[in-house]
């Protein structure tokens, strides 16, 4: 039983050494954003500009805020975001926050009242067990559910920005996503860690499939 707590604590103490380290953290610090994950938005406006163009914009798994700051700052047009996260998130100046999930009636409510959203993000991570095959399964649910957010509440030419993890198999999303949008490709920022399956799916301008 000693041994396995020392190895947890061994375990915790390397996380905080390379956490602490991290150029990233020392960045947003110094910077003044909320955490590192800041740069990853930060690297997908400066790739992807017509991103910036967007003014009605829902941030889906905000907490603690850095995707709302980098809006905010990068972002000059007159614009709304709606925050969303079952986790409580400080205020920003600009940002209306939702604190619930977005299969509640108080998201849909929102989400109805606010549309077309030109932009819809996610950052959302699962919680990990550490078996590949269930991390896998909740991260995919995670992008099954916030593509049909975008799908439900995007214009037409609006763009959906999501992380997912590259742990199985999720070509039929992708495939839904080239139905549905003019471009789709998949963007890992040098910000993210290298050890990290994390990628972000970009999908741009939304397609009017009525016409």
């Amino acid at each position: 039983m000693k041994i396995k707590n020392k190895s947890l604590s061994d375990k915790s103490r390397k996380w905080l050494k390379r956490h602490v380290e991290d150029e990233y953290v020392k960045k947003s610090s110094k910077e003044n954003y909320r955490s590192r994950a800041a740069y990853k938005l930060i690297e997908i406006l400066q790739k992807y500009t017509a991103v910036k163009n967007s003014r009605v914009i829902m941030d889906l798994g905000s907490a603690p805020g850095s995707w709302c700051e980098v809006l905010n700052r990068n972002i000059h047009t007159e614009k709304y975001i709606l925050a969303v996260d079952l986790l409580k998130m400080k205020p920003i100046k600009g940002v209306e926050f939702i604190n619930c999930d977005f299969n509640d009636d108080q998201f849909i409510e929102f989400a109805n009242q606010k549309k077309p959203f030109d932009l819809i993000l996610s950052d959302i991570s699962p919680n990990l067990s550490g078996y590949k095959n269930a991390d896998h399964l909740r991260s995919r649910e995670i992008l099954e559910n916030t593509l049909d957010i975008a799908l439900k509440y995007l214009e037409n030419g609006g763009h959906f920005v999501s992380k997912y993890f590259r742990t199985g198999d999720v070509s039929d999303i992708l495939s839904t996503c080239n139905k549905n949008f003019d471009r789709v490709s998949s963007f890992k920022p040098t910000s993210s860690r290298k050890e990290s399956s994390e990628i972000y799916l970009i999908c741009l301008n939304k397609k009017n499939i009525d016409s």
